[in-house]
């Protein structure tokens, strides 16, 4: 079956909230930096963008979000969660997401992501230029 990534306006996504919660939340436990709500409303605020592909029977395939941010000199698209089932499926999503980046004078995406997502976005262009390293305090 064919679906599609849509991009959800900020005034949709509590529509939506309740097909992509869970998601957002097992994200955010391995970041921990944000909780499931903290994302909610920085969505709803329109500061983050919620992206999701679903299936048959509403079956979530993937859910994205993106933080667009102005740098001194640029633009950036951060793709801060990524997740999902069976990636194989929507990891050529990112084409889109950049697009819509670059239509929003987005100069950059970023993706701070496990491992695993280098081998995989390597066949669309992205570089490994840095290594994010966190120590708890």
């Amino acid at each position: 079956m064919q679906t599609e990534l849509v991009n959800f306006r900020k005034d949709e996504v509590r529509k939506v909230w309740p097909l992509a919660k869970s998601f957002i939340e097992e994200a955010c436990k391995t970041n921990d930096g944000f909780s499931a709500e903290h994302i909610l409303d920085f969505l709803e605020k329109g500061t983050m963008q919620l992206w999701m592909a679903v299936g048959e029977n509403n079956k979530v395939i993937c859910v994205c979000v993106t933080e667009v941010r102005q740098y001194p000199n640029y633009r950036v698209c951060d793709l801060r969660i990524t997740t999902g089932e069976d990636y194989e499926r929507w990891v050529d999503y990112m084409d889109e997401i950049c697009k819509w980046a670059k239509e929003n004078d987005c100069k950059k995406m970023e993706v701070f992501a496990r491992p695993g997502w280098e081998r995989i976005l390597k066949h669309k262009g992205f570089v490994k230029t840095h290594v994010q390293i966190e120590k708890k305090l």
